[in-house]
């Protein structure tokens, strides 16, 4: 019996309520502008004025206004997710342009974004109880 090629797994789908997430870090290197427009241009506008419709030809944030809003974002708070993938390849092509300009990012799971968002709740509520008595401090 024939068997095909294996098929690439990084362009599979994963399940349902499972992401990848591209994250944009602060650095104290690159410019709001240049940020902006790593975020906001197509990757090739040669490319892209003859096939408008490619996903690789289109801007990682459709609005300029939604790049400068990520921009502070990550300025004042560190990190900023960018854009969310349902495959691998889709992830590691947005990692890619952003890593090409030189900025610094990761791809986080949703499984991790639900840890740290647990993370925080939990610092958030280990907080309130030291504040609310020097014994509860003491335990926490």
């Amino acid at each position: 019996a024939f068997v095909g090629p294996p098929s690439d797994p990084s362009l599979k789908s994963f399940p349902k309520n499972y992401m990848l997430h591209l994250r944009l870090h602060n650095d104290d290197v690159h410019t709001f502008d240049e940020v902006i427009d790593a975020l906001h241009e197509p990757r090739h506008r040669r490319n892209q004025a003859l096939n408008p419709d490619d996903p690789q030809n289109q801007s990682l944030v459709s609005l300029r206004e939604a790049a400068n809003d990520m921009t502070h974002h990550v300025d004042a708070d560190g990190q900023v997710t960018v854009k969310s993938y349902s495959s691998l390849h889709a992830a590691m092509q947005g990692f890619r342009r952003l890593k090409s300009r030189g900025l610094h990012c990761s791809v986080v799971s949703t499984a991790q974004t639900d840890m740290e968002h647990r993370a925080r709740s939990l610092s958030s509520w280990l907080a309130e109880i030291s504040a609310a008595h020097p014994a509860a401090a003491v335990l926490v």
